[in-house]
């Protein structure tokens, strides 16, 4: 049960995204709140040292608070915040989680730069999730701390045609009578030509209405049951990514990164990079379709990719061969920890691109001792980055630049590339 609203006003934000205010009954984290803000709010999760509620009523809203639909989109914790205001925020809050986890000051990061600007319809990959059967169905995002699943349509980080044809993917699957779970979306940059993956099942009959009717607005139409078994496939099975030169052969399931204004330049600022040192070997880790492998390729690297998913590795397969320099790219299907342990090899250059739970202390200091020259982390999660560095710096490494990319506007995250170099012999000893 919710206490009585409570009138308080908002200290500062989480790395997490939430204001922060402090009462007698802990330290209150409350969604769609910032800086400064008098609000009314509920009290609706408590625990033994803090608290969680949401704002009810903003009595005196901040100048960085913004009025519009997209506001009070589920999908996106900050739509609410001024993008300037909120990169600001992000850079501040990332030194900020790099003392508190990982002890390790702002000078480290030299002056380190707000996050590289996004901009509105970015996302390349979108999962949405499905309640409900027959008329009653709804695709959408679950509203905060809950299960019930409210419209995207009015949410700026989806592209227009596709928050336009959200509706006809609810009524298809409305119709179809199939139930669905969960929907997958992949676009290709210009956002003319796109695949969707929808979770359910149902019988025949349903299911071929829905992939036949979905047909009509997606290159390729695949439908999963909840174990993962593939119910129907219509169409293509993978998407023309074009990134810079490069073409990448993407299916809907396997990872990209999801910002089509800024992974291009994610690409190319990993080039750069791998630029500085003289032409040698490279490890990909967590290599997904191919990214940064190309990247590695452009700036003259012989690439290994380790990467355990099967969709990304078919794709990358597809995707290595259309491009000519593609034998100097091998991949290996494996978890990381399973590469260490049979592979001895040391790399002049390494970039780890984890999942959102990082490396792990242990795995990063491993892979650390494996970097020749150089170390990119490629990392979506400041605070398992902020656990890793200390486990980098002890297998040898020094921090020499950091960059953040806005890659998930109007969403408190914050992506980085943090390079590391090992240090000198003379200073080792």
């Amino acid at each position: 049960m919710t206490s009585p609203p409570l009138i308080l006003r908002i200290e500062k934000l989480a790395p997490t995204g939430e204001g922060i205010v402090r009462t007698p009954d802990g330290v209150g984290f409350v969604d769609r709140a910032l800086p400064g803000e008098l609000l009314e709010t509920t009290m609706d999760e408590r625990r033994r040292r803090f608290w969680r509620g949401n704002a009810v009523r903003i009595l005196e809203p901040s100048p960085f608070r913004v009025d519009s639909a997209h506001a009070g989109c589920g999908g996106c914790d900050w739509s609410h915040f001024a993008e300037a205001a909120a990169r600001e925020s992000k850079r501040e809050l990332f030194l900020e989680t790099m003392r508190r986890i990982g002890h390790l000051e702002q000078e480290l990061f030299g002056a380190l730069d707000v996050p590289a600007p996004s901009g509105p319809g970015y996302r390349l990959r979108l999962r949405l999730h499905v309640a409900g059967r027959g008329d009653s169905a709804r695709v959408g995002y679950f509203a905060p701390r809950t299960h019930r699943v409210v419209d995207a349509e009015a949410c700026d980080a989806i592209a227009s045609p596709t928050r336009a044809g959200l509706p006809e993917i609810r009524d298809a699957i409305a119709e179809s009578g199939v139930a669905a779970s969960e929907v997958a979306i992949l676009e290709d940059l210009p956002g003319t030509r796109r695949l969707i993956r929808v979770t359910g099942s149902g019988d025949a009959a349903g299911e071929a209405r829905l992939g036949g009717r979905l047909l009509s607005g997606f290159e390729g139409v695949l439908l999963r049951s909840a174990e993962g078994a593939i119910r129907l496939e219509r169409g293509r099975r993978r998407l023309d990514l074009d990134v810079g030169e490069r073409r990448f052969l993407v299916s809907v399931d396997a990872f990209f990164q999801s910002n089509r204004h800024l992974v291009g330049r994610l690409m190319t600022d990993v080039r750069d990079e791998a630029a500085r040192v003289s032409s040698g070997t490279a490890l990909d880790a967590y290599g997904g379709v191919g990214l940064f492998a190309a990247a590695l390729l452009d700036a003259g690297h012989e690439v290994t990719t380790v990467e355990w998913d099967r969709d990304a590795n078919e794709d990358a397969r597809a995707t290595r061969a259309e491009w000519r320099d593609g034998v100097r790219w091998e991949s290996e299907a494996a978890s990381l920890d399973e590469f260490l342990e049979t592979d001895d090899r040391a790399f002049d250059v390494v970039v780890a691109d984890p999942p959102r739970a990082g490396l792990g202390a242990s795995l990063a200091e491993a892979l650390g001792r494996r970097a020749r020259r150089l170390f990119l982390y490629v990392s979506c999660d400041p605070a398992t980055l902020a656990r890793d560095l200390p486990a980098l710096r002890a297998a040898g490494l020094e921090i020499r630049s950091t960059r953040l990319y806005d890659l998930f506007a109007y969403t408190h995250r914050v992506e980085a590339v943090v390079a590391l170099e090992p240090v000198a012999l003379e200073r080792r000893t």
